[in-house]
């Protein structure tokens, strides 16, 4: 069993999450994005993508959410494919189980 500390835990790694990923890596915060699957979602199914703020072109989705992921990498989250089963957020550590 490996155990992660950590500031930040984003279950999710869809367009919220990856923004939220984002934002706190930039404000050095520890992130962890923990991602049951990347190429499901809304975002990862959609043929074509257009009209997306700050995307000039149409794109698949799949390709824009490569992106967002990889902004949020290169700014020092950590990705990680991994199904949450529980949260317990009593005491002053919270738990992910994984």
């Amino acid at each position: 069993m490996e155990t992660i500390e950590t500031d930040v835990v984003i279950v999710g790694g869809g367009p919220a999450g990856c923004s939220c990923a984002l934002y706190t890596s930039r404000a050095d915060l520890k992130t962890i994005i923990l991602d049951k699957n990347p190429s499901v979602g809304a975002l990862a199914i959609t043929h074509q993508i257009a009209n997306y703020p700050g995307v000039p072109s149409d794109m698949p989705g799949e390709a824009l959410l490569d992106l967002m992921r990889q902004q949020a990498i290169s700014y020092g989250t950590d990705y990680r494919r991994a199904q949450v089963f529980g949260v317990d957020v009593t005491g002053d550590w919270k738990t992910v189980y994984t």
